[in-house]
């Protein structure tokens, strides 16, 4: 598909089993900037030009599994259009969607997962 030429990785998503926790990590700890809040269950932190947010999982994480908790990771594309050319241009290809194209309050979005089952955004921020 010679359109999706992200500009860049625009943010990863992580599942935490306590949000207050996991503030404290990033922010106390790490030390990164907590850009917004979004309700009580998601915290958004910038680093740089790249965010990682903080979403509190439904199921608690098992430190002895193996099942790791990353939730997804998005991709910036330049233009609104392009979300809907990618979602148009992978349901083609029968890939799985999970969610959208659709806008939201900053933007246009699309979920997919890979192969494996790996949710993958593709957005374009206002």
């Amino acid at each position: 598909m010679k359109n999706f030429k992200p500009t860049g990785l625009n943010h990863i998503t992580l599942r935490v089993n306590d949000i207050v926790k996991a503030e404290e990590f990033y922010g106390d700890l790490l030390g990164f900037k907590l850009e917004k809040k979004m309700g009580k269950s998601m915290a958004v932190y910038r680093i740089g030009t790249d965010s990682i947010v903080l979403v509190e999982a439904e199921t608690s994480y098992d430190k002895t599994s193996r099942d790791y908790r990353v939730d997804h990771f998005g991709f910036t594309v330049p233009k609104p259009e392009i979300v809907d050319e990618v979602a148009a241009f992978m349901k083609e290809r029968e890939v799985t969607i999970i969610s959208g194209p659709a806008n939201r309050k900053n933007g246009r979005f699309v979920f997919i997962t890979d192969p494996d089952g790996n949710m993958i955004e593709i957005f374009h921020e206002s």
